[in-house]
């Protein structure tokens, strides 16, 4: 029997830019196809491009059917699922401006019959992650207006710049929402390959009882884009290869290769899992470091015959940026 999630409005912040074009509106209508949308549901996009809800609904139009990795799309269908989008146009930096938002809210709730539960999904930019939250607070949407209703919030990567930014908004978000209703993610990690190397892992009576350091000398993992920067230059070069790629989605492909089995296959039990593999890795050495990593930026090229620009002659990149936008490293646990 199929599971659907609980009827919920999802307020999708962000929901011009690249994530939701590329991934989160794509991902949504196939789970539309696949009949596991809440029964009384609708997406609220929430960004500051000044759209209507039929131009956004066109623009998403295009994005499915330039991203959706389906064979063919039944037209029908999508506008079935394009109805149950909605848009709202506001300066989300300005909390008074979320009372935007919250009559959006308050009206698709009311109009569809949606019970008390939304759930915000930060699709944005990092420096949002503090501010958006605040503001929800500001206007009363960050808590239900009943026992049985939620607020819930997901925070995409990265998850601050470094321990202490990391730690300071922590702590924001739990002075808003309660720990059980913060979802930090990584979508990455959402890809099926992704989730199917447990199942290769532990499921598998040939691999299982190998997989150890008797019988494997080393893992390599590779992430290879065909995409450059294109219009991320502003957020690129705040990020880089480094924190972009390499210490979330490769460091948890690292800790499925190498974590031990799970006591349960639930979300706490692999977490537990997860944070064992990373207490285990090998901390470098002042001389290890130039050994084993390696990073570097790159410069004019093709690709299927199509000419490419340097990193630097990108839109928003600064023409004397060390930004990386390749990254290699050798790293060792110790368990």
């Amino acid at each position: 029997m199929i599971h659907k999630a609980d009827d919920q409005l999802l307020v999708v912040f962000g929901a011009s830019g690249d994530l939701a074009k590329r991934k989160l509106m794509p991902s949504l209508f196939e789970l539309y196809l696949r009949d596991l949308l809440p029964d009384k549901f609708a997406i609220l996009g929430a960004s500051r491009t000044a759209y209507s809800d039929d131009s956004y609904r066109d623009a998403q139009r295009k994005n499915i059917e330039a991203f959706h990795k389906g064979k063919s799309i039944d037209a029908a269908k999508l506008d079935g699922f394009l109805n149950l989008v909605h848009y709202a146009a506001f300066d989300t930096e300005d909390c008074a401006a979320y009372a935007t938002l919250k009559d959006a809210v308050s009206n698709l709730r009311e109009t569809i019959g949606i019970p008390d539960r939304v759930l915000y999904y930060m699709g944005t930019p990092p420096v949002m992650f503090s501010i958006i939250p605040k503001c929800l607070k500001a206007q009363g949407l960050s808590k239900p207006e009943t026992a049985e209703g939620w607020r819930r919030v997901v925070v995409e990567k990265p998850f601050g710049h470094d321990l202490k930014s990391a730690k300071e908004l922590n702590a924001e978000l739990r002075a808003i929402f309660p720990e059980k209703d913060i979802f930090r993610i990584d979508h990455y990690l959402g890809k099926e390959t992704v989730q199917n190397m447990l199942v290769m892992r532990f499921a598998n009576g040939i691999f299982e009882p190998l997989w150890n350091r008797n019988y494997i000398e080393c893992v390599e993992i590779s992430a290879t884009e065909t995409l450059g920067v294109e219009q991320r230059g502003s957020y690129y070069e705040t990020s880089g290869a480094m924190r972009d790629m390499m210490q979330n989605h490769l460091m948890h492909l690292m800790a499925f290769v190498g974590m031990e089995p799970p006591a349960a296959f639930d979300h706490e039990a692999i977490r537990d899992e997860i944070a064992k593999v990373f207490r285990s890795l090998h901390p470098y050495g002042e001389q290890e470091l130039s050994s084993s990593v390696i990073r570097g930026q790159y410069a004019a090229g093709k690709l299927d015959g199509a000419e490419l620009a340097a990193y630097r002659d990108e839109p928003k990149v600064a023409k004397n940026s060390l930004t990386e936008t390749y990254v290699a490293m050798k790293v060792m646990i110790d368990n």
